[in-house]
């Protein structure tokens, strides 16, 4: 995807996008080329840091080593 899709598919959502690794917020104004996007089946639209992938889709092993 490109970055004008990414600020175009941001600009969509009515509140404020958070990523859910760290629980910044994402703005139009930073790096896309940091920034990851995900559409689910459910159509639900997921922003995150690149370096938040591990944060969010391996919560689970994350879990388990603390």
């Amino acid at each position: 995807m490109t970055d004008q899709a990414k600020i175009k598919a941001l600009n969509k959502h009515f509140s404020e996008v958070l990523c859910p690794g760290c629980g910044q917020a994402i703005r139009e104004s930073d790096d896309m080329s940091r920034i990851q996007y995900v559409r689910t089946k459910r159509a639900t639209d997921v922003f995150f840091h690149t370096e938040c992938f591990r944060k969010i889709w391996n919560r689970r092993m994350n879990d388990e080593k603390l």
